[in-house]
């Protein structure tokens, strides 16, 4: 299966909050941070559905085999920040 990325940068003055569906994980991004999900691409069909719920909150479904997805903020392995926010959302 074909891996795929796809990233998310804040280019908001605020912070903005990218919830990755179905486990949840969320991730809080400060002013330019970039957010970059890595998992198996399904072999047809779309590789993420993003869904806003407002404009400092989405969220998105990534498609394919995403038990071994990987997350990565400014580069660096970002699974830890998950749900680690330093503003209130």
């Amino acid at each position: 299966m074909p891996q795929t990325q796809q990233s998310f940068v804040n280019l908001k003055d605020d912070p903005i909050y990218v919830s990755v569906e179905p486990w949840p994980q969320c991730f809080e991004l400060e002013t330019g941070d970039k957010l970059t999900l890595v998992w198996d691409a399904p072999e047809t069909g779309d590789t993420l559905q993003i869904n806003f719920i407002n404009d400092r909150e989405l969220v998105v479904w990534p498609e394919g085999a995403i038990d071994d997805i990987r997350y990565f903020i400014n580069g660096e392995p970002g699974e830890d920040r998950s749900w680690t926010f330093k503003h209130n959302p």
